[in-house]
């Protein structure tokens, strides 16, 4: 814990309930309701004094005290960091592992000509990354020319007996846009391609189900 952290702020709690699931509901004396995890080190009390870190009222609560006893804490630091892993993947096999359940997970736009065609692009370049991931190809590949060239001909070859792929009847343009689209969540990871200045206009939210009214 970082000692000179003084971004908190102390209240006491008026009423406790305890859920099913070994959580709790706390309501605090300025009448605001707090959910602690299941199971904590300790169990909250009516009367106990609980220290909330984080910048207030609408931002995240990153840590929680007990009467002294910490529940959990993070940083401001590592705040932003599951902030971030929690919205893009912890990595490319994490965004892989989400798109597969259905999840929605955030991406960026890169067709600009209607969510068909770009869920065309998402499609094909999840199937991509999956093989990239199976190949387990050193990143550091992707920085050489002639190998990147070579890597992206296996990638056609398993393109070619794709069925998901080869159903969607691809334009060169969205064979391309999901190439590059994949090539970059592998290399740099989903965090840090969406977090690059020159796509932040075009984060978008997709899914592997296409959503029918």
């Amino acid at each position: 814990m970082n000692m000179d952290d003084k971004q908190f702020e102390e209240v006491t709690i008026s009423e406790v309930e305890k859920n099913e699931d070994g959580s709790y509901g706390i309501k605090q004396s300025d009448g605001w309701h707090f959910y602690v995890p299941a199971d904590p080190p300790i169990a909250p009390q009516p009367g106990m004094r609980a220290r909330f870190y984080g910048r207030g009222i609408g931002f995240p609560v990153r840590g929680l005290f007990l009467d002294g006893v910490k529940v959990f804490y993070r940083t401001a630091t590592e705040e932003e960091e599951k902030r971030e892993v929690d919205l893009y993947g912890a990595d490319a096999a994490d965004w892989l592992q989400c798109w597969d359940a259905g999840k929605t997970v955030w991406s960026i736009e890169m067709g600009g000509l209607g969510p068909g065609y770009e869920q065309c692009i998402h499609i094909t370049a999840a199937e991509i990354l999956r093989h990239m991931l199976a190949s387990n190809y050193m990143v550091e590949l992707l920085d050489d020319a002639s190998a990147l060239k070579q890597v992206r001909k296996e990638i056609d070859a398993m393109a070619d007996q794709n069925k998901t792929i080869q159903a969607l009847g691809l334009s060169g343009a969205q064979w391309g846009a999901a190439m590059n689209l994949a090539v970059m969540f592998y290399r740099r990871g989903p965090r840090a391609a969406m977090n690059d200045d020159r796509v932040k206009d075009r984060h978008i939210q997709v899914q592997r189900t296409f959503p029918t009214a």
